[in-house]
């Protein structure tokens, strides 16, 4: 399957609100395909899983700071 089409998979499983939220950002930062399928994948996460995403991103930086 191509990105475009998990892509369009996953938005299509959006409620409104999300998908809304999620082309917005879309239209403003106009993304790569991968990173189209990462916004829509990151709209589909629950509240939980969300937070879960947020330690990641959080020990990722750190991490990278500590490099430099």
């Amino acid at each position: 399957m191509e990105l475009d089409q998990m892509c369009q998979h996953v938005i299509a499983r959006l409620p409104d609100e999300r998908r809304h939220i999620m082309e917005r950002l879309i239209g403003e930062f106009s993304p790569s395909e991968t990173m189209k399928l990462i916004i829509a994948l990151v709209a589909a996460t629950s509240k939980r899983e969300r937070q879960i995403l947020r330690l990641m991103m959080a020990d990722i930086e750190k991490m990278e700071v500590e490099k430099n």
